[in-house]
């Protein structure tokens, strides 16, 4: 589609039945300051106001009234600070918190300084699982990167990631190369996040399913650079909770605003 994000955002509310007025926070990959602020205009205008559409066969409507968008991990950094508060991480307001979302296409690398943002020394790049997934392939005869077989039988445990392309009569054992693999990526991501971490940077926080996938080879390679690591739980979800987080105190402030202003 032309417009992913509308695309996928109106298929997110006609799954989940989302009729009517709602508010809705999105994330965008940081590639610059220029980009980012333009695309974020762009999918706030997009869906802001009402909306028709057919979901599955079935009309329905939803008014977007207020729509927020943030860069692409710093949700995660808004649910580990939530968890913080129950004494289950440090306080990451009073640090200097790098947060490497890999996923995957792209992996985002935001820096946030005693919490707050700084757009200067914040980067996306296209290294992520995408590219795994195409190294993987790459060993198996008549693979494709982008299979959700292939996808499924790498985040297997081991001993279970087994995949045979169409056409092939014998499935192949990624427990073959995939350990070598994965080792050899972690230490391409490591490499270059700590080419791109600023150097007051104390702490990082890995999030997203590539976060998860690498945590074991690249939280030691943080160790061995004397930089705490954490990874942020559920990985997977840890940037849509703390998304929700930031919706629900903003919609949250407007209703204070409008209680005091008497509108």
């Amino acid at each position: 589609p032309k417009y992913p994000a509308q695309a996928k955002t109106l298929a997110c509310a006609g799954y989940f039945g989302i009729r009517d007025n709602a508010s809705v926070v999105l994330g965008l990959p940081y590639l610059s300051q220029e980009q980012f602020e333009r695309e974020k205009q762009q999918i706030i205008s997009l869906l802001s106001g009402p909306h028709f559409m057919n979901y599955r066969g079935e009309p329905t409507s939803i008014n977007f009234t207020k729509v927020w968008v943030m860069p692409e991990g710093y949700g995660s950094l808004l649910w580990s600070e939530a968890q913080a508060n129950k004494g289950v991480t440090p306080d990451f307001t009073k640090l200097s918190v790098a947060i490497v979302d890999i996923g995957h296409p792209t992996t985002d690398c935001l820096m946030v300084d005693s919490f707050r943002f700084a757009r200067g020394a914040s980067k996306s790049e296209a290294f992520a699982m995408s590219q795994f997934y195409e190294q993987v392939a790459s060993q198996i005869e008549g693979a494709n990167s982008q299979s959700l077989s292939l996808i499924s039988a790498v985040h297997k445990p081991r001993g279970e990631r087994f995949y045979r392309p169409k056409g092939v009569t014998q499935p192949t054992n990624l427990d073959d190369f995939l350990p070598n693999l994965k080792e050899s990526f972690s230490r391409e991501v490591c490499s270059r996040v700590l080419a791109w971490l600023p150097e007051r940077v104390t702490d990082v926080i890995l999030t997203g399913g590539g976060g998860e996938f690498f945590w074991e080879e690249i939280q030691h390679l943080l160790k061995d650079a004397k930089i705490n690591a954490h990874l942020a739980a559920p990985s997977r979800q840890a940037n849509a909770l703390g998304q929700y987080i930031y919706g629900e105190a903003m919609l949250r402030a407007l209703a204070n605003r409008a209680a005091k202003t008497g509108n």
